[in-house]
């Protein structure tokens, strides 16, 4: 049974759809969120290779899919932060997840962007890690208003020590 104003979702199990159908259309639908996300969804194999890349690397980062596929994932990391990548394939392969952490990474234009990044194993049918998938957000904006509040901060103290010392003077 459909849900009402969700066109494709439903409460219940399809009983009478075939396992393989059933399978296909569960793949087509995750298929669907990742590449219509606005984040940075990208897959890698354990060599550090781009297996998958979604219209949000496209925009955020500049590459096409055909461009970014095959290429190492060292296409968007800074040179300054390459240890970085050793060390998130060595957590992988231990099968250890990477939330949240911020770093730098590289547009196709040079320019820097402060991200949001998640990393976790990606496991085949028998449950051995063959790679793995990162979400990053673009903090880049966030990150320069933090910025601009902690100086405007600083300088409204600034100002009010100032202030004070004037009226204690006068007083």
């Amino acid at each position: 049974m459909a849900i009402e104003g969700e066109p494709g979702l439903q409460r219940e199990a399809l009983v009478s759809e075939p396992a393989l159908d059933r399978a296909e259309r569960l793949a087509n639908l995750l298929a669907s969120i990742v590449e219509s996300s606005d984040d940075v969804i990208v897959s890698k194999n354990l060599d550090g290779i781009i297996t998958s890349w979604n219209k949000g690397a496209e925009r955020i980062f500049g590459y096409s899919a055909a461009e970014a596929i095959g290429q190492p994932i060292t296409l968007v990391i800074p040179e300054d932060r390459q240890s970085e990548e050793r060390e998130i394939l060595t957590r992988i392969r231990r099968g250890e997840r990477l939330d949240h952490f911020e770093t730098v990474r590289r547009r196709r234009d040079g320019s820097s962007i402060v991200v949001s990044l998640t990393v976790s194993p990606v496991k085949d049918a028998h449950g051995n890690i063959i790679g793995a998938s990162k979400i990053a957000r673009d903090i880049t904006e966030h990150k320069r208003a933090q910025e601009q509040i902690r100086i405007l901060a600083r300088e409204a103290e600034h100002r009010s020590k100032n202030i004070l010392a004037n009226v204690q003077a006068i007083i």
